[in-house]
């Protein structure tokens, strides 16, 4: 079985886990609020603001060849989507909410997956947002939608990389528990969120 294969099988249920608390429903039938979208931002914004501090200090992960990490960084977009929403992106830099274990490049692979693949999805929610009447005053959507017409590109050239990378069976196991992991923690940060 490709790493590919075991990413989708074995993360599956961590997936539907922060699909589920995630708004999920609400986006797609039109209904979500602004102070939701906020709090879709601001867990977007923690997370990757914390795993890129990582990914940058990580050698061996951001000269991975054809990963071209530097193109693939979002922390400044959605830095501009909370500064739209008139909030500042320092007051979302130090928070204890989101913690992973992340040490070497496999690791990082497996969290990167979970990032990633959100552009897949971002890329369906921004024309979804477009459309829905309770967030009319937001002109753009830095974040969601990011990669423009080079989304399904893109995400072939990732997937080469992991295939590339996630040839030993140790090597997939790291990336699988990984990615498990990342899913685990986005969940817990969406429901520690919307508990304040």
């Amino acid at each position: 079985m490709t790493i590919l294969e075991r990413l989708k099988t074995e993360t599956k249920a961590h997936h539907d886990q922060i699909e589920e608390v995630g708004f999920s429903s609400r986006i797609m039938n039109g209904s979500l609020n602004k102070e939701q979208y906020t709090a879709m931002v601001i867990n977007n914004y923690i997370m990757h603001y914390y795993l890129e501090n990582i990914f940058d200090n990580l050698s061996e992960f951001n000269t991975i060849e054809g990963l071209e990490y530097p193109k693939r960084k979002k922390t400044d977009l959605i830095a501009k989507d909370l500064i739209a929403l008139g909030l500042d992106p320092k007051d979302y830099q130090n928070t204890p909410l989101f913690n992973l274990p992340i040490n070497d490049k496999y690791q990082a692979l497996g969290a990167f997956y979970v990032l990633e693949g959100s552009t897949l999805g971002g890329a369906v929610i921004a024309r979804t947002l477009k459309k829905n009447e309770n967030l009319t005053d937001i002109d753009t959507y830095h974040f969601y939608g990011c990669y423009g017409e080079e989304v399904g590109m893109r995400w072939k050239q990732f997937c080469q990389v992991l295939l590339n990378e996630g040839q030993e069976t140790e090597n997939q196991d790291k990336m699988v528990k990984s990615a498990s992991d990342t899913f685990d923690a986005m969940s817990s940060l969406f429901m520690a969120l919307n508990s304040n």
